[in-house]
């Protein structure tokens, strides 16, 4: 794996990353995310090139406006730094191949998500859903690529399984799980499939343990009740992304011989 891989991917995941910032703030709104232009939520100050330049711009202003000076939030920040760094640590996970364009869509997707759900408690299906168009046709290839067309099976069974599963607890809690987790759980499911079968239950149940200690520490320090609602698409986003770097490890531990 070259510097100039680890590289691009930095620098395509700040880019990727700026975007996500007009994806969140328009698709809960219903908004466009073409048209119009990026502006000052303020004042309306049209944004120029170099408003837009990830990270630096947003420290050169010291995150505030250029014409009226109000606080844009850590927001940009966040998700250009955080894209980068899951899309650098996936192509150090899958190197230069297919899968790596795939699971990028997949982390950037997923970041999109859990701050959308962490802030107004919303899983938007048309990001769910664009994920997924955009992700199963490049896990498709990759596992043709691979020489691998197993994988499209399991990818199919994966998403099924998950969904199943997410639909019977979203049932049995009589809508304690929401629906937008429902509809998260196909990408998910498919994503995890395609590893292999063992790995969705492995996600699916890191998302759940990591769901419960944050509810119990809330708990703890009063800040949640037993009937308080946390948005779960972050730890179904996280689990997910813990499974795909470490599932194989967690698999040979209990499952020695998948």
């Amino acid at each position: 794996m070259g510097a100039g891989w680890i590289v691009g991917a930095a620098v395509t995941g700040l880019l990727i990353g700026s975007f996500l910032t007009v994806v969140t703030e328009r698709v809960p709104a219903g908004e466009s995310i073409v048209a119009p232009g990026s502006r000052c939520g303020a004042c309306g100050l049209r944004l120029g090139p170099l408003d837009l330049v990830p990270v630096f711009s947003w420290l050169a202003l010291r995150g505030r406006c250029r014409r009226c000076r109000t606080s844009i939030g850590i927001e940009p920040l966040v998700l250009e730094l955080g894209t980068a760094a899951l899309f650098v640590a996936i192509v150090l996970r899958f190197e230069d191949s297919v899968e790596t364009v795939a699971f990028c869509v997949l982390v950037a997707g997923l970041l999109a998500l859990s701050w959308i759900d962490l802030r107004i408690k919303r899983l938007p299906r048309e990001i769910s859903y664009t994920t997924l168009a955009i992700g199963a046709p490049l896990l498709v290839v990759a596992a043709l690529v691979d020489d691998e067309p197993r994988r499209i099976w399991t990818m199919v069974l994966g998403a099924v399984l998950a969904t199943l599963f997410m639909w019977a607890v979203h049932v049995l809690s009589r809508g304690g799980m929401g629906d937008g987790d429902v509809r998260l759980s196909p990408l998910l499911g498919a994503y995890l499939g395609w590893l292999g079968l063992a790995y969705v239950p492995v996600g699916l149940f890191l998302a759940f343990l990591a769901g419960s200690i944050v509810g119990v520490i809330g708990m703890i320090v009063g800040r949640a009740g037993r009937r308080t609602a946390l948005p779960f698409g972050p730890f179904l986003a996280l689990g997910t992304v813990v499974a795909v770097f470490v599932g194989d490890a967690i698999i040979d531990r209990i499952w020695p011989t998948v």
